[in-house]
């Protein structure tokens, strides 16, 4: 529920500046302080000379039309949300089949087997020695790590850390990295993936990933060239 402001009695006559605002946590709460402040305003009137009844009716009517409002700008608000969630959902659902290029920072290793090809791309201009592939465990921690060289490569993770021991299925972080002069570990380049686009899922609201036909799952901001 929005936050609604209410002035406080003071006079300004009094002060010479605007009343002061207090913010109160929703229409409920506001509604019971209205209340409050309307029993006050009949308990302490001038006896001589009482409020007209019908003024605290008029209060009470417009207060009421305002509790009403704010409730249905909520209600409107929730369903333009879902629909325009729906509308995105089936805006993207036309992807569906067509190729598409995004660039990867995980590959996913399933229970048995590779996980998917990824394609490495290093600049043959680079200046950087011992030009590798580092896959990382959810720690951060270096689980493999594989030479490549510059220009373009497929790379497929066969599962297997530097032992050879078979690593848990899972989602594992990837980059190239390569070292300076210094032996400094820097970026050395980018790692892509291409594949026919499955599936379309909405992970939230206006967030979307797309499942690819080898097995990679992608987010659509990631995607840098997309073709039928």
């Amino acid at each position: 529920m929005a936050t609604t402001a209410i002035s406080a009695t003071s006079s300004v006559a009094e002060t010479g500046n605007a009343p002061p605002i207090t913010s109160l946590g929703n229409a409920s709460q506001d509604y019971d302080r209205f209340l409050k402040l309307l029993t006050a305003q009949m308990k302490y009137q001038d006896p001589m000379s009482p409020t007209d009844p019908t003024q605290f009716v008029a209060q009470l009517a417009q207060f009421s039309q305002v509790e009403q409002q704010q409730r249905s700008n909520v209600l409107l608000l929730a369903i333009l949300e879902q629909v325009s969630g729906a509308g995105s959902l089936s805006e993207n659902a036309a992807l569906i089949g067509k190729s598409v290029q995004t660039s990867v920072s995980n590959i996913t290793l399933p229970e048995t087997g590779n996980a998917a090809s990824v394609n490495v791309s290093i600049p043959s201009t680079s200046t950087l020695k011992n030009l590798r592939v580092e896959v990382l465990a959810s720690s951060g921690a270096i689980a493999r790590s594989v030479s490549v060289g510059k220009g373009d490569t497929a790379f497929a993770f066969d599962g297997r850390d530097s032992n050879g021991n078979r690593l848990a299925a899972g989602t594992y972080s990837v980059r190239v990295v390569g070292d300076d002069v210094n032996n400094t570990r820097q970026l050395a380049g980018t790692i892509s993936s291409d594949g026919k686009i499955t599936e379309v899922r909405q992970v939230s609201a206006g967030s979307f990933v797309l499942a690819l036909e080898n097995g990679n799952t992608v987010s659509l901001d990631d995607v840098t060239r997309l073709s039928q």
